[in-house]
């Protein structure tokens, strides 16, 4: 009887019980030990919900962080556009590297956190310091909007990644019990084998093959989300479009 690998699935687990409990309440001599075993699988539901509803809250918060970096990107390159018209298209002009030391297409390529607090610390006080008629002035109130609903999403996504790494440990830990009530009656077991006479293989008998020890199909995927430097969704948009580029002279 080999323990039960903590990275098969939950289904995997459940199939495990359900082939000990049945076999277990067919033989006279074990039926009391198949108790634990429908304990385990009435627990069994509480622990996929766990990891369900965690899984789905990072699923959620990643598309929203992807629709709020596509937002800001798209007012930071329009403002772009027209800062550069402002400055006649004079990239290297005092005019425009105060807003923007390189091209806006190298800020919405940067991870979308590191690109909030640039747009919050250096370009919206930049904006703010003008004149209300300048052309450039209304994109203050729109960056500040798309910077605050970007920031708000990539915090929902943090606390929904904590917990789903709480719901990890929890679903980890409820495996262990598992494989810790399957050692336990398999014990049990070699005890009723050596009253009885019974070979070793009539106490295996109880425990489903575990052939194939790694991840197994059923196993859920990753959660899709953005890689780790969050690359933003509007630099390579999907169909292989490229990102919008600002007028040159």
């Amino acid at each position: 009887m080999r323990q039960l690998p903590l990275n098969r699935s939950l289904l995997f687990f459940l199939d495990q019980l359900e082939y000990s409990e049945a076999a277990l309440s067919a033989d006279p001599d074990t039926a009391p030990l198949a108790v634990a075993f429908r304990e385990e699988i009435a627990d069994w539901a509480n622990a996929f919900e766990k990891q369900r509803t965690a899984r789905r809250e990072v699923v959620r918060a990643n598309a929203i962080v992807a629709v709020r970096d596509e937002q800001l990107d798209t007012v930071t390159t329009s403002f772009g556009v027209v800062l550069l018209a402002d400055v006649r298209g004079d990239r290297n002009s005092t005019g425009f590297r105060r807003f923007f030391p390189a091209a806006p297409s190298e800020l919405v390529r940067r991870a979308l956190r590191k690109q909030c607090e640039n747009t919050k610390s250096v370009i919206i006080p930049a904006i703010r310091g003008l004149a209300e008629t300048s052309p450039l002035y209304r994109f203050a109130s729109q960056l500040e909007n798309a910077t605050k609903a970007a920031l708000d999403a990539l915090d929902t996504r943090a606390k929904a990644r904590g917990s789903s790494a709480g719901a990890s440990l929890d679903v980890e830990e409820w495996k262990e019990g598992v494989n810790r009530l399957r050692l336990s009656t398999y014990g049990a077991l070699l005890g009723i084998a050596a009253e009885k006479h019974y070979p070793r293989s009539w106490a295996e008998s109880f425990f489903a093959g575990t052939a194939g020890a790694g991840a197994d199909d059923d196993e859920e995927p990753e959660v899709p989300g953005p890689t780790p430097n969050e690359p933003s969704p509007g630099v390579t948009p999907a169909g292989g479009g490229t990102a919008p580029t600002e007028p040159t002279t």
